[in-house]
């Protein structure tokens, strides 16, 4: 598409709310993309017109997912290896004005606080011990037992800020602040409870590098980081009548990660007859599956 001058796309702003017009007219701002964000906050910000408002606000809506489907296919492609990127994406679409340096600030502070706690000469269950005092204790972090299908609980930003979240999105938190001080804490996609494995070393592949002997043991961040010997988890599927396969003791690939949030995203708003957010979510899913 060419490029249009200020004018022009105000211009073609202006047209939104002309019922002749109004898909031709949407379909052009969506396509310029990034290009009209300014001047679409600006029409949404100062205009009177209820009509014109909400057709805005979905175009600029349709922008922002459009921009984060493709963030999130360049991620899966190039940089799957960082979590805390994939999650924020999926935050994103809620929240397009993303404040990622509080994000960022709010992890560095947890990170801050545990590399006083650490030092080399601790255990694997000591230094787990010395993260959960950090993260439970020191940060309040809890999993949302009353709210548990509340969307929030599925953003990284919100879970920063409320404390809490659901067992993937705690997990992930707990992981990403792990990592980022050197203990091998990674997540496992186990069917009906999301937990952490805590490996024997450091891995930029854990979902292809690590066997069962590789485990030391399990964590759960949901229920205050709980351990679980890797016996104790077999026990758990066993009663789940789940099949004991690889994939759902092991670590797993951060797309497999993102992909399960979204799909938890999905069907939190396809319960709440949201079909709007759910086709959201269900076009970023496709993002994945490409």
């Amino acid at each position: 598409m060419t490029k249009l001058s200020e004018k022009e796309i105000r211009s073609l702003i202006s047209l939104i709310d002309d019922d002749e017009v109004y898909e031709t007219v949407f379909n052009k701002i969506v396509e310029l993309g990034d290009e009209a964000i300014g001047f679409l906050d600006e029409e949404i910000e100062t205009s009177l017109n209820t009509v014109k408002t909400n057709r805005l606000q979905k175009a600029y809506d349709a922008i922002i997912l459009d921009s984060c489907i493709s963030d999130l296919k360049d991620w899966k492609k190039n940089n799957s290896v960082n979590l805390f990127r994939g999650m924020t994406i999926v935050s994103r679409v809620n929240y397009p004005n993303l404040d990622l340096q509080y994000i960022n600030g709010e992890i560095n502070k947890i990170k801050d606080s545990l590399w006083l706690e650490l030092n080399d000469n601790l255990t694997a269950l000591e230094k787990v011990r010395v993260l959960n005092n950090v993260f439970f204790e020191m940060y309040k972090f809890k999993g949302d037992t009353k709210d548990f299908y509340n969307p929030k609980n599925s953003f990284l930003i919100d879970v920063l800020k409320r404390k809490k979240g659901n067992p993937i999105s705690l997990s992930s938190l707990y992981s990403i602040v792990a990592l980022s001080v050197g203990i091998p804490v990674y997540g496992v996609n186990m069917p009906q409870h999301y937990i952490v494995a805590y490996a024997d070393s450091l891995s930029l592949h854990p979902y292809t590098d690590f066997r069962r002997n590789d485990i030391l043991f399990y964590i759960n961040p949901y229920y205050r980081g709980e351990i679980y010997s890797l016996k104790e988890v077999y026990g758990f599927l066993n009663r789940m009548n789940i099949e004991i396969t690889d994939d759902k003791i092991l670590p797993c690939s951060n797309v497999v990660t993102v992909r399960r949030v979204i799909n938890n995203l999905i069907m939190i708003y396809k319960n709440k007859n949201d079909k709007e957010q759910e086709e959201k979510y269900r076009k970023l899913l496709g993002a994945l599956d490409e």
